[in-house]
């Protein structure tokens, strides 16, 4: 396991979780150094260790997506994370599962949401965007569309998604993001329902729910 995975792991194994709904505190907090100003809540040991395992997981999606040896049982117990099945087995198959994968690849998603994920290109010396136009991941591309194929939406040349007005939260999120981040903001496209499913784009989960 690298240095950075063992130094995570240290950090979420030593931080008290017990209360840690009921207070903002510094990090490697410890409950019995509160004295007089502990809280008078504080989580049972069962609920204290989904904290903790919901640390462990957002930490190792983006540990495990940078670094393909990455080995999440691993990991998991020095977090003081119980990698056992009820029934006492090692290496219970939970403790993978609470990772997001890539549909078509089986590899650990990028972090972060992939509504935006178009809109967050890498940061370049140049001005000119040169990559090809995105497609939409399978999930994307599954979700139900309009009965209607000339149904009105717009894309952008980074987005994998056609999103039908420009108020939707997700793209007006991924415009803040890119602004934000000074990334290149591209002009809306307007097309069709049907046009953007036959160039392979996914359907916003937003705009047509």
């Amino acid at each position: 396991m690298s240095r950075l995975a063992r130094d995570f792991a240290a950090e979420i194994n030593y931080h008290d979780w017990s209360d840690a709904p009921y207070r903002l505190d510094r990090a490697g907090h410890q409950r019995d150094h509160d004295r007089h100003n502990a809280t008078p809540d504080v989580l049972n040991q069962a609920e204290t260790d989904n904290v903790r395992t919901n640390v462990m997981w957002v930490v190792a999606q983006v540990l495990g997506h940078a670094d393909p040896n990455f080995d999440v049982f691993e990991f998991a117990e020095w977090c003081g994370v119980d990698t056992r099945t009820s029934a006492g087995r090692a290496r219970s198959g939970h403790i993978p599962a609470g990772l997001r994968h890539d549909l078509e690849t089986g590899a650990l998603a990028r972090p972060g949401d992939p509504e935006v994920w178009d809109e967050d290109a890498p940061a370049a010396p140049s001005p000119v965007d040169t990559r090809p136009d995105q497609v939409g991941t399978a999930a994307q591309r599954a979700r139900t569309w309009p009965a209607d194929p000339n149904t009105p939406g717009f894309v952008t040349a980074r987005s994998r998604n056609i999103h039908r007005s420009l108020d939707c939260v997700k793209y007006t999120h991924s415009v803040h993001v890119a602004r934000t981040r000074g990334r290149t903001v591209h002009p809306p496209v307007w097309t069709t329902t049907g046009a953007a499913r036959g160039n392979q784009k996914g359907i916003c989960s937003h705009c047509w729910s």
